[in-house]
């Protein structure tokens, strides 16, 4: 169709006269008036402007098309990696689970430092389960003594045991009774 634009074109710049005659199959010369002519020269530039605006429209939806489906694979990428972080989030609170869930009634003295100890153990294991949870702790316990209280600890002791359990007294108390210890001696 580009071609007849260009033909329509080039008949527009040739003289009237021969733009009006042409020569059919016999050889004979036909002619053709004004009017017809520009007719068909109309025709031709209204369909080379039909034909102009209908690629352009074509190549607006190929360009939309295509940034379409860029976006989609930029919302496909960044759901793949979101998903990815949950899925990790998911397995780190699991094992954190497990951890609690195996170091309970073992008299541990500091849990925080056991699941770091133990998250570093397992950070090496494939198949994180109970029973693989249960071997790092008690690997763990082993090697870290000072992670598990040797006495029984009342709540609210802090990390040691009370030694005396006698009620705290005044200072004349505690000066009579150092005097009464002394002069028995």
């Amino acid at each position: 169709m580009s071609d007849d634009i260009d033909n329509a074109a080039d008949a527009g710049k040739q003289a009237p006269d021969d733009a009006n005659k042409a020569t059919n199959q016999d050889g004979q010369k036909k002619v053709y008036d004004e009017e017809y002519v520009n007719t068909v020269k109309a025709e031709s530039i209204a369909r080379g402007k039909k034909l102009k605006e209908v690629e352009d429209k074509l190549k607006k939806l190929e360009d939309e098309k295509l940034s379409e489906t860029e976006k989609d694979k930029k919302r496909i990428t960044d759901l793949e990696a979101e998903k990815n972080q949950i899925l990790t989030a998911q397995k780190e609170k699991d094992i954190d689970n497990l951890i609690l869930k195996k170091s309970t009634g073992k008299s541990i003295v500091d849990i925080d430092a056991l699941m770091i100890f133990a998250k570093k153990e397992l950070a090496d294991v494939e198949n994180v389960d109970d029973k693989a949870v249960e071997g790092v702790i008690e690997k763990i316990l082993k090697e870290k003594a000072y992670l598990v209280s040797t006495s029984n600890v009342i709540p609210g002791d802090g990390n040691f045991g009370k030694k005396d359990n006698e009620q705290s007294q005044d200072v004349d108390a505690l000066f009579g009774k150092m005097i009464r210890n002394t002069k028995g001696n």
